[in-house]
């Protein structure tokens, strides 16, 4: 969780240490798409997994990120 905070801070000025798994990417951080399919892109290679678009895409919360990687983390 912590990691994916802190690809979150690049993406977002809010405050985030409220942060939990029920995060709302849009709604309570603000992220557009290009911001979600960006944070893929750094999720991606701060993990060493792949997120496809779709995937990506179908993100709502900070929790649907967490299951992206935490499937495929070595």
């Amino acid at each position: 969780m912590q990691t994916l905070l802190d690809i979150l801070r690049k993406f977002t000025p809010a405050d985030l240490s409220s942060c939990s798994e029920q995060t709302h990417l849009r709604r309570d951080l603000g992220l557009d798409s290009l911001q979600i399919a960006a944070l893929a892109g750094e999720t991606e290679e701060a993990f060493g997994v792949e997120i496809s678009d779709a995937d990506a895409a179908e993100a709502v919360t900070v929790g649907d990120f967490l299951r992206l990687v935490a499937p495929q983390e070595k």
